[in-house]
């Protein structure tokens, strides 16, 4: 039986979870760098809770609602499938071999940062086989610390510093509205910062010599 830790990352109390609540409703300043979204507390947890899970996933709250997994079918999925490295859990939208190509449509001035972004980072960039976006991924949990420690914290202070004018240009994310988007992290509108974190773990499987396996 797999060793499994999943972390639902929640604003409210109100918000309905099946996993170990992560509550990340006190970071509401750009000064507790709230434009890094679920991306502090992936740092968090990775940096100061004690994982001893073979395997480990950190979630939306959203997750089981966006893709229809909830935790009977995703825990009976993970065990009936061999032992890899990562598992995908991203429906995958016929976005296969074009995902690159339609967030630069989606988020003009994609491209002009990832690019070079990559190329510091050491990652070849290419379209990805399989698409993941959202973090939603289960993967072992020494590997998902080599992926923060080696990619994502490096990238943000790229992001912060070499690359900080690209970063926050505005998404054209649609999400919250405008007054609520302020009200909880002080931002004016989506940076681009956010959607090129997410990106980087395709870039990251592309590169490294891992077992991967799209569950959905």
């Amino acid at each position: 039986m797999k060793n499994i830790k999943i972390y639902s990352i929640v604003y409210n109390d109100e918000q309905v979870i099946e996993y170990q609540r992560y509550d990340n409703s006190h970071i509401k300043k750009i000064e507790q760098l709230s434009y890094l979204f679920e991306y502090n507390c992936i740092i968090d947890i990775i940096d100061n809770f004690k994982i001893d899970d073979d395997y480990l996933g950190i979630f939306s709250h959203k997750f089981p609602f966006k893709t229809g997994l909830f935790k009977k079918k995703l825990y009976w999925l993970l065990e009936n499938n061999p032992d890899f490295d990562i598992y995908g859990l991203c429906l995958q939208y016929n976005l296969r071999g074009k995902y690159l190509d339609f967030t630069e449509k989606v988020h003009p001035g994609f491209k002009e940062l990832f690019y070079p972004l990559c190329k510091d980072l050491g990652l070849e960039v290419k379209e990805p086989e399989s698409v993941i976006y959202s973090n939603f991924v289960v993967m072992k949990t020494d590997i998902y610390r080599d992926y923060v420690n080696t990619i994502i914290k490096p990238a943000i202070y790229l992001l912060e510093t070499k690359y900080k004018d690209l970063a926050w240009k505005d998404s054209n994310y649609k999400g919250l509205p405008r007054d609520q988007l302020k009200l909880h992290t002080e931002l004016d509108y989506y940076p681009m910062m956010t959607f090129i974190l997410e990106r980087l773990l395709n870039m990251y499987i592309n590169n490294r010599d891992l077992k991967f396996k799209q569950l959905i």
